[in-house]
């Protein structure tokens, strides 16, 4: 059997986890999967101006931070 170095394991991590970042920003999709919702009922929420805060990016990109869902879920936000 071949023994592995742990220098050859720290670098197979290392890989890993520089190659499967995540992000804390979501689109309206991941939102409302994230919230239990559709991406339908985020969009009249922004349009009331009420739910979870967003973000404008380029002018045209809805974003939404993790965060800032959980602090919706939680009753926090007051818009």
């Amino acid at each position: 059997m071949q023994s592995i170095s742990i220098n050859e394991i720290e670098n197979a991590v290392q890989r890993v986890l520089e190659n499967n970042t995540v992000s804390p920003w979501l689109d309206s999709d991941q939102a409302a999967n994230y919230l239990g919702c559709s991406s339908g009922t985020l969009k009249t929420w922004r349009s009331r101006g009420e739910g979870p805060t967003y973000h404008i990016v380029n002018q045209k990109l809805v974003r939404y931070n993790v965060e800032d869902l959980d602090a919706f879920v939680r009753g926090e936000v007051a818009r």
